[in-house]
């Protein structure tokens, strides 16, 4: 009996500790996406400008 209950509580651990690796690998995720979105919006901005720039 408390070899299971050894077994249930290193694979609660081993589980959690999956669930870190995702919730980390989800936070540097979204940061690269927020760095792409800001980096896209700079973009589009020059190129409103050199168009603003062209048409005058």
């Amino acid at each position: 009996m408390e070899e299971n209950k050894q077994l249930v509580d290193s694979i609660c651990a081993s589980i959690e500790e999956l669930g870190n690796v995702i919730a980390n690998n989800v936070a540097a995720s979204h940061k690269d996406y927020e760095r792409m979105i800001a980096d896209l919006d700079s973009s589009i901005a020059e190129m409103k400008k050199r168009l603003e720039k062209d048409t005058t």
